[in-house]
């Protein structure tokens, strides 16, 4: 519930007096100042449990009762509304943008409408935004300047659409022809894919560091 009161009050946390504290419990003991919310939030948000927030299961540290998100400031309930905007609606996503994220000219990762850098809610989320980052970077690779060659192994007598039983190499577009070298782009361990050093550099730092481009 969210307590405006007409006397000044003190917050729990900081002691600062406000005539408007918010608290997730009957007692009035626990209200809280809006920076000192904002400072849990913000901190909850780095360690990457913020996903416990929208299940109702992320417990107040004073009356250990779940948090309620209409309990928070406004201000906060606008930014977890931000971040919720980036559960993608269909439940095979293919690109970035559906997750309302992308990447700016610095090749960094972020919001498309705060500018706000990645969040982290859930591993699912993270590995279905990985997956389209792995074809956004490869979609690049076989763009200008890059230009190289996407090949699908075992080689089919056929072509065809459906890869699920083949792997992707990419080489350089004149492989067939260079007769003093070229270079091959092959499938690392684990989900790096290949164009990639580390999915969590891509995500989390920017495709400078994260990606071979």
């Amino acid at each position: 519930m969210t307590t405006i009161s007409k006397t000044i009050d003190e917050c729990a946390i900081c002691n600062e007096e406000s005539t408007k504290l918010y608290q997730c419990c009957s007692n009035e003991n626990d209200r809280i100042c809006d920076l000192c919310w904002s400072k849990i939030i913000s901190s909850v948000i780095k360690s990457g449990k913020i996903g416990l927030l929208f299940t109702e299961k992320l417990p107040c540290d004073f009356c250990h009762e779940p948090i309620k998100r209409d309990c928070l400031p406004e201000e906060i309930q606008t930014r977890i509304n931000s971040i919720l905007s980036t559960i993608p609606k269909t439940k095979n996503p293919k690109f970035i943008e559906e997750f309302n994220y992308s990447y700016n000219n610095s090749n960094e990762l972020h919001h498309c409408l705060t500018n706000e850098k990645f969040v982290f809610l859930t591993q699912r989320h993270y590995n279905l935004l990985g997956s389209c980052i792995d074809t956004y970077i490869q979609s690049l690779i076989k763009s200008d300047p890059w230009n190289y060659e996407e090949i699908w192994l075992p080689i089919k007598d056929e072509p065809t659409n459906d890869h699920h039983d083949q792997v992707n190499i990419f080489t350089s577009n004149d492989f067939k022809t260079n007769e003093n070298g070229c270079l091959i782009l092959i499938q690392g361990s684990g989900v790096v894919r290949p164009g990639q050093w580390a999915r969590s550099c891509c995500i989390n730092e920017s495709l400078d560091i994260g990606s071979m481009l």
